[in-house]
Protein backbone atom coordinates (compact mmCIF):
# COMPACT_ATOMS: atom_id res chain seq x y z
CA UNK A 1 0.00 0.00 0.00
CA UNK A 2 2.77 2.40 0.93
CA UNK A 3 4.60 1.52 -2.29
CA UNK A 4 1.41 2.29 -4.34
CA UNK A 5 1.02 5.73 -2.73
CA UNK A 6 4.63 6.53 -3.50
CA UNK A 7 4.19 5.60 -7.18
CA UNK A 8 1.05 7.74 -7.45
CA UNK A 9 2.81 10.74 -5.85
CA UNK A 10 5.77 10.50 -8.27
CA UNK A 11 3.41 10.22 -11.25
CA UNK A 12 1.49 13.27 -10.08
CA UNK A 13 4.64 15.36 -9.70
CA UNK A 14 5.84 14.36 -13.15
CA UNK A 15 2.48 15.27 -14.67
CA UNK A 16 2.47 18.67 -12.92
CA UNK A 17 5.96 19.41 -14.15
CA UNK A 18 5.01 18.47 -17.71
CA UNK A 19 1.90 20.64 -17.57
CA UNK A 20 3.91 23.52 -16.18
CA UNK A 21 6.43 23.18 -18.99
CA UNK A 22 3.64 23.02 -21.59
CA UNK A 23 2.05 26.15 -20.08
CA UNK A 24 5.39 27.96 -20.14
CA UNK A 25 6.01 26.98 -23.76
CA UNK A 26 2.49 27.98 -24.75
CA UNK A 27 2.84 31.37 -23.10
CA UNK A 28 6.14 31.87 -24.90
CA UNK A 29 4.63 30.90 -28.26
CA UNK A 30 1.50 32.91 -27.55
CA UNK A 31 3.55 36.05 -26.89
CA UNK A 32 5.54 35.43 -30.02
CA UNK A 33 2.40 35.08 -32.15
CA UNK A 34 0.29 37.89 -30.75
CA UNK A 35 2.95 40.43 -29.80
CA UNK A 36 5.44 40.39 -32.67
CA UNK A 37 8.60 42.36 -32.13
CA UNK A 38 8.41 45.73 -33.82
CA UNK A 39 11.09 46.51 -36.32
CA UNK A 40 12.90 49.63 -35.23
CA UNK A 41 13.23 52.32 -37.92
CA UNK A 42 16.72 52.94 -39.17
CA UNK A 43 18.16 56.09 -37.69
CA UNK A 44 19.23 58.72 -40.16
CA UNK A 45 22.52 60.48 -39.91
CA UNK A 46 22.99 64.17 -40.52
CA UNK A 47 23.58 64.70 -44.19
CA UNK A 48 21.59 61.67 -45.38
CA UNK A 49 19.95 62.40 -48.73
CA UNK A 50 16.17 61.81 -48.77
CA UNK A 51 15.07 59.20 -51.28
CA UNK A 52 12.44 59.99 -53.92
CA UNK A 53 8.95 59.40 -52.56
CA UNK A 54 10.17 59.51 -48.94
CA UNK A 55 8.50 62.79 -47.97
CA UNK A 56 4.84 61.97 -48.58
CA UNK A 57 3.73 65.58 -48.51
CA UNK A 58 0.87 66.42 -50.89
CA UNK A 59 -2.30 64.59 -49.83
CA UNK A 60 -4.98 67.14 -50.67
CA UNK A 61 -3.96 69.85 -53.13
CA UNK A 62 -5.48 73.07 -54.38
CA UNK A 63 -5.50 73.61 -58.14
CA UNK A 64 -5.85 77.12 -59.56
CA UNK A 65 -7.05 77.31 -63.16
CA UNK A 66 -6.44 80.00 -65.76
CA UNK A 67 -10.03 81.24 -65.50
CA UNK A 68 -9.56 81.96 -61.78
CA UNK A 69 -11.52 78.98 -60.45
CA UNK A 70 -9.97 76.54 -57.99
CA UNK A 71 -10.72 73.15 -56.49
CA UNK A 72 -9.37 70.90 -53.74
CA UNK A 73 -8.68 67.34 -54.79
CA UNK A 74 -6.40 64.34 -54.32
CA UNK A 75 -3.87 63.81 -57.11
CA UNK A 76 -4.09 60.33 -58.62
CA UNK A 77 -1.21 60.70 -61.08
CA UNK A 78 1.77 58.91 -59.50
CA UNK A 79 4.69 60.73 -61.12
CA UNK A 80 5.68 63.58 -63.42
CA UNK A 81 8.13 63.46 -66.32
CA UNK A 82 10.15 66.67 -66.54
CA UNK A 83 12.72 67.71 -69.12
CA UNK A 84 15.35 70.11 -67.76
CA UNK A 85 18.79 71.28 -68.85
CA UNK A 86 20.11 68.25 -66.94
CA UNK A 87 18.02 65.76 -68.89
CA UNK A 88 14.75 63.97 -68.20
CA UNK A 89 13.72 63.63 -64.55
CA UNK A 90 11.00 61.55 -62.92
CA UNK A 91 9.46 63.13 -59.82
CA UNK A 92 7.09 61.15 -57.53
CA UNK A 93 3.92 63.18 -57.01
CA UNK A 94 4.17 62.68 -53.24
CA UNK A 95 7.35 64.79 -53.27
CA UNK A 96 5.68 67.76 -54.95
CA UNK A 97 4.93 70.70 -52.67
CA UNK A 98 3.83 73.08 -55.43
CA UNK A 99 3.87 73.62 -59.19
CA UNK A 100 3.83 76.96 -60.99
CA UNK A 101 2.94 76.12 -64.58
CA UNK A 102 4.51 77.81 -67.56
CA UNK A 103 2.57 78.27 -70.77
CA UNK A 104 1.14 74.97 -72.04
CA UNK A 105 -0.62 75.22 -75.41
CA UNK A 106 -3.90 73.51 -76.34
CA UNK A 107 -3.57 70.88 -79.04
CA UNK A 108 -3.00 72.46 -82.46
CA UNK A 109 -2.65 76.00 -81.08
CA UNK A 110 1.07 76.42 -81.85
CA UNK A 111 0.60 75.74 -85.56
CA UNK A 112 -2.33 78.15 -85.83
CA UNK A 113 -0.50 80.89 -83.93
CA UNK A 114 2.65 80.50 -86.02
CA UNK A 115 0.54 80.63 -89.20
CA UNK A 116 -1.21 83.79 -88.05
CA UNK A 117 2.13 85.46 -87.21
CA UNK A 118 3.36 84.67 -90.71
CA UNK A 119 0.17 86.08 -92.25
CA UNK A 120 0.70 89.44 -90.55
CA UNK A 121 3.07 90.13 -93.42
CA UNK A 122 0.61 89.16 -96.15
CA UNK A 123 -0.02 91.60 -99.01
CA UNK A 124 -3.73 90.76 -98.78
CA UNK A 125 -5.51 93.07 -96.34
CA UNK A 126 -8.19 90.48 -95.56
CA UNK A 127 -5.55 87.85 -94.69
CA UNK A 128 -3.77 90.31 -92.39
CA UNK A 129 -7.01 91.23 -90.63
CA UNK A 130 -7.96 87.57 -90.18
CA UNK A 131 -4.51 86.81 -88.76
CA UNK A 132 -4.72 89.66 -86.27
CA UNK A 133 -8.19 88.52 -85.18
CA UNK A 134 -6.94 84.95 -84.71
CA UNK A 135 -4.06 86.11 -82.49
CA UNK A 136 -6.32 88.30 -80.36
CA UNK A 137 -8.77 85.39 -79.96
CA UNK A 138 -5.98 83.09 -78.78
CA UNK A 139 -5.34 85.63 -76.03
CA UNK A 140 -2.53 84.78 -73.55
CA UNK A 141 -1.50 81.75 -75.63
CA UNK A 142 -0.51 84.05 -78.50
CA UNK A 143 1.18 86.69 -76.34
CA UNK A 144 4.79 85.35 -76.41
CA UNK A 145 4.76 84.91 -80.20
CA UNK A 146 3.22 88.32 -80.83
CA UNK A 147 5.69 89.93 -78.44
CA UNK A 148 8.58 88.42 -80.42
CA UNK A 149 6.98 89.64 -83.65
CA UNK A 150 7.21 93.25 -82.42
CA UNK A 151 10.96 92.97 -83.10
CA UNK A 152 10.53 91.71 -86.67
CA UNK A 153 12.71 93.27 -89.37
CA UNK A 154 9.60 93.95 -91.44
CA UNK A 155 8.40 97.27 -90.01
CA UNK A 156 4.78 96.66 -91.02
CA UNK A 157 4.70 93.27 -89.25
CA UNK A 158 6.34 94.86 -86.22
CA UNK A 159 3.76 97.65 -86.13
CA UNK A 160 0.81 95.25 -86.44
CA UNK A 161 2.27 93.03 -83.72
CA UNK A 162 2.64 96.03 -81.38
CA UNK A 163 -1.01 96.88 -81.95
CA UNK A 164 -2.03 93.31 -81.06
CA UNK A 165 0.18 93.33 -77.94
CA UNK A 166 -1.57 96.50 -76.79
CA UNK A 167 -4.99 94.90 -77.33
CA UNK A 168 -3.94 91.78 -75.37
CA UNK A 169 -2.56 93.87 -72.51
CA UNK A 170 -5.80 95.85 -72.35
CA UNK A 171 -8.01 92.78 -72.50
CA UNK A 172 -6.12 90.45 -70.10
CA UNK A 173 -4.62 90.92 -66.61
CA UNK A 174 -0.84 91.11 -66.42
CA UNK A 175 -0.67 87.82 -64.49
CA UNK A 176 -2.24 85.97 -67.45
CA UNK A 177 0.23 87.24 -70.04
CA UNK A 178 3.04 84.79 -69.39
CA UNK A 179 6.04 84.54 -71.67
CA UNK A 180 7.81 81.52 -70.19
CA UNK A 181 7.05 77.91 -71.08
CA UNK A 182 9.09 76.62 -68.13
CA UNK A 183 7.31 74.88 -65.25
CA UNK A 184 8.61 75.30 -61.69
CA UNK A 185 8.19 72.15 -59.59
CA UNK A 186 8.86 72.76 -55.90
CA UNK A 187 9.97 69.83 -53.71
CA UNK A 188 11.06 69.88 -50.04
CA UNK A 189 14.73 69.96 -51.08
CA UNK A 190 14.85 71.94 -54.34
CA UNK A 191 12.98 73.71 -57.10
CA UNK A 192 13.12 72.05 -60.52
CA UNK A 193 12.79 74.26 -63.59
CA UNK A 194 11.90 72.55 -66.86
CA UNK A 195 9.06 71.35 -69.01
CA UNK A 196 6.50 68.85 -67.69
CA UNK A 197 5.88 66.29 -70.43
CA UNK A 198 2.88 64.72 -68.71
CA UNK A 199 0.00 66.35 -70.68
CA UNK A 200 -2.77 65.76 -68.15
CA UNK A 201 -3.20 65.10 -64.45
CA UNK A 202 -5.71 62.74 -62.85
CA UNK A 203 -7.41 63.82 -59.63
CA UNK A 204 -10.20 62.61 -57.36
CA UNK A 205 -12.60 65.03 -55.70
CA UNK A 206 -15.19 64.61 -52.97
CA UNK A 207 -18.06 65.85 -55.15
CA UNK A 208 -16.79 65.30 -58.69
CA UNK A 209 -15.12 61.89 -58.49
CA UNK A 210 -12.20 61.09 -60.78
CA UNK A 211 -11.29 63.88 -63.22
CA UNK A 212 -8.65 64.51 -65.85
CA UNK A 213 -7.21 68.02 -66.17
CA UNK A 214 -5.15 69.42 -69.03
CA UNK A 215 -2.01 71.25 -67.94
CA UNK A 216 -2.84 73.92 -70.54
CA UNK A 217 -5.79 74.99 -68.35
CA UNK A 218 -3.90 75.06 -65.04
CA UNK A 219 -2.00 77.91 -63.42
CA UNK A 220 -0.71 76.33 -60.23
CA UNK A 221 -0.96 73.42 -57.80
CA UNK A 222 -0.17 73.74 -54.12
CA UNK A 223 -0.30 71.21 -51.34
CA UNK A 224 -2.96 72.18 -48.82
CA UNK A 225 -0.66 70.93 -46.07
CA UNK A 226 1.94 73.57 -46.97
CA UNK A 227 -0.21 76.35 -48.43
CA UNK A 228 -0.55 78.09 -45.06
CA UNK A 229 3.00 77.38 -43.92
CA UNK A 230 5.11 80.04 -42.28
CA UNK A 231 8.73 80.98 -42.71
CA UNK A 232 10.97 82.82 -40.26
CA UNK A 233 14.30 84.19 -41.40
CA UNK A 234 16.97 86.75 -40.57
CA UNK A 235 18.15 89.45 -42.97
CA UNK A 236 21.75 90.42 -42.17
CA UNK A 237 22.34 94.14 -42.81
CA UNK A 238 26.10 93.70 -43.17
CA UNK A 239 25.45 91.53 -46.24
CA UNK A 240 22.10 92.57 -47.68
CA UNK A 241 22.13 96.34 -47.06
CA UNK A 242 24.21 96.67 -50.20
CA UNK A 243 23.02 97.60 -53.66
CA UNK A 244 22.49 94.48 -55.78
CA UNK A 245 22.73 92.03 -52.86
CA UNK A 246 19.45 90.11 -52.51
CA UNK A 247 18.50 87.35 -50.08
CA UNK A 248 16.80 84.44 -51.85
CA UNK A 249 14.16 83.40 -49.28
CA UNK A 250 13.09 80.35 -51.29
CA UNK A 251 9.46 81.28 -50.51
CA UNK A 252 7.24 80.72 -53.56
CA UNK A 253 4.78 83.53 -54.25
CA UNK A 254 1.83 83.00 -56.59
CA UNK A 255 -1.24 84.94 -57.65
CA UNK A 256 -3.52 82.86 -55.44
CA UNK A 257 -4.26 84.68 -52.19
CA UNK A 258 -2.31 87.06 -49.97
CA UNK A 259 1.16 86.74 -48.44
CA UNK A 260 1.72 88.52 -45.11
CA UNK A 261 5.27 89.81 -44.58
CA UNK A 262 6.26 91.38 -41.27
CA UNK A 263 9.64 92.53 -39.94
CA UNK A 264 11.12 93.79 -36.71
CA UNK A 265 14.52 94.70 -35.35
CA UNK A 266 17.01 97.56 -35.54
CA UNK A 267 20.11 98.12 -37.63
CA UNK A 268 22.91 100.67 -37.40
CA UNK A 269 23.50 102.53 -40.67
CA UNK A 270 26.72 104.13 -39.44
CA UNK A 271 28.52 101.64 -37.17
CA UNK A 272 31.53 103.96 -36.97
CA UNK A 273 29.43 106.09 -34.63
CA UNK A 274 27.50 103.36 -32.79
CA UNK A 275 23.88 104.11 -31.95
CA UNK A 276 23.64 107.46 -33.71
CA UNK A 277 21.80 106.34 -36.85
CA UNK A 278 19.64 103.40 -35.84
CA UNK A 279 16.52 102.47 -37.77
CA UNK A 280 13.87 99.82 -38.24
CA UNK A 281 12.43 98.13 -41.35
CA UNK A 282 10.55 101.28 -42.36
CA UNK A 283 13.65 103.49 -42.34
CA UNK A 284 14.85 106.10 -39.90
CA UNK A 285 13.50 109.24 -41.54
CA UNK A 286 10.63 110.26 -43.80
CA UNK A 287 12.15 109.43 -47.15
CA UNK A 288 14.96 107.51 -45.43
CA UNK A 289 17.38 110.41 -45.99
CA UNK A 290 17.15 114.15 -45.30
CA UNK A 291 15.44 115.85 -48.24
CA UNK A 292 14.70 112.56 -49.95
CA UNK A 293 11.03 113.32 -50.40
CA UNK A 294 10.13 109.63 -50.76
CA UNK A 295 7.24 108.26 -48.69
CA UNK A 296 7.79 104.81 -47.24
CA UNK A 297 4.43 103.35 -48.31
CA UNK A 298 4.33 99.53 -48.25
CA UNK A 299 3.91 98.22 -51.77
CA UNK A 300 5.26 101.35 -53.44
CA UNK A 301 7.75 100.76 -56.25
CA UNK A 302 11.40 101.40 -55.44
CA UNK A 303 13.79 103.25 -57.73
CA UNK A 304 17.14 101.67 -56.93
CA UNK A 305 20.33 103.20 -58.27
CA UNK A 306 21.28 106.85 -57.76
CA UNK A 307 18.25 107.34 -55.49
CA UNK A 308 19.00 104.29 -53.31
CA UNK A 309 20.15 106.48 -50.44
CA UNK A 310 16.53 107.62 -50.00
CA UNK A 311 15.64 104.07 -48.91
CA UNK A 312 18.33 103.68 -46.24
CA UNK A 313 17.41 100.87 -43.84
CA UNK A 314 14.08 100.11 -45.52
CA UNK A 315 13.17 96.44 -46.04
CA UNK A 316 12.62 95.94 -49.77
CA UNK A 317 11.31 92.94 -51.69
CA UNK A 318 10.91 91.67 -55.24
CA UNK A 319 9.35 88.59 -56.85
CA UNK A 320 11.68 86.69 -59.13
CA UNK A 321 15.24 87.63 -60.02
CA UNK A 322 14.07 90.21 -62.55
CA UNK A 323 11.10 91.47 -60.53
CA UNK A 324 10.40 95.12 -59.81
CA UNK A 325 11.48 96.10 -56.24
CA UNK A 326 8.82 97.32 -53.79
CA UNK A 327 8.72 98.54 -50.19
CA UNK A 328 7.83 96.11 -47.41
CA UNK A 329 8.73 98.10 -44.29
CA UNK A 330 7.42 96.82 -40.96
CA UNK A 331 4.52 94.96 -42.59
CA UNK A 332 3.03 94.43 -46.01
CA UNK A 333 0.18 92.21 -47.20
CA UNK A 334 1.29 91.17 -50.67
CA UNK A 335 -1.32 90.22 -53.26
CA UNK A 336 0.89 89.54 -56.23
CA UNK A 337 0.13 89.71 -59.94
CA UNK A 338 3.25 87.71 -60.76
CA UNK A 339 4.72 84.38 -59.64
CA UNK A 340 8.18 83.46 -58.40
CA UNK A 341 10.46 83.34 -55.38
CA UNK A 342 10.53 86.22 -52.90
CA UNK A 343 13.81 88.13 -52.60
CA UNK A 344 14.66 90.59 -49.82
CA UNK A 345 17.10 93.47 -49.48
CA UNK A 346 17.75 96.32 -47.04
CA UNK A 347 18.17 99.81 -48.44
CA UNK A 348 21.88 100.75 -48.35
CA UNK A 349 23.20 103.32 -45.88
CA UNK A 350 22.73 106.93 -47.01
CA UNK A 351 26.35 107.51 -45.99
CA UNK A 352 27.73 104.83 -48.33
CA UNK A 353 29.11 102.70 -45.52
CA UNK A 354 28.44 99.18 -44.30
CA UNK A 355 25.48 98.67 -41.96
CA UNK A 356 25.24 96.26 -39.03
CA UNK A 357 22.45 94.39 -37.28
CA UNK A 358 19.55 92.20 -38.45
CA UNK A 359 15.85 92.26 -39.25
CA UNK A 360 13.73 89.31 -38.17
CA UNK A 361 11.22 88.57 -40.92
CA UNK A 362 8.11 86.37 -40.84
CA UNK A 363 6.34 85.27 -44.03
CA UNK A 364 2.97 83.49 -44.03
CA UNK A 365 -0.02 82.86 -46.24
CA UNK A 366 -3.26 84.54 -45.19
CA UNK A 367 -6.67 82.91 -45.43
CA UNK A 368 -8.53 85.22 -47.81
Amino acid sequence: MHRLLTLLLVAGLSSSAAMGQDKKDFAKDDKKDFFPKKEQPKKKSIGDTPKPGEHGIPGEVEILFLNGSKIRVLVQTEKLEIVSIYGKLTVPIEDVVAIEFGLHYPEGAVEKIDGAIKNLGSSDFRVRESAAKTLVNFGPFAYPSVLRATKAKDTEVSARAKDIVQKLQTKHPKKDLRTSTDDRVVTPTQTLVGRILTPTMMTKGEYFGVMEHKLANMRSIRSVATSSGEMDLVVDASKYANLGQWLDTGYQVDTNGTIAISAKGMIDQWPQGPGQYMCGPSGNLRGGFPGGGVDMVPGAKVRLGPNSRFYGGVLIGKIGEDGEPFIIGDRYDLKSETEGKLYLQIGPSPWNCASSGNYDVKISRKND
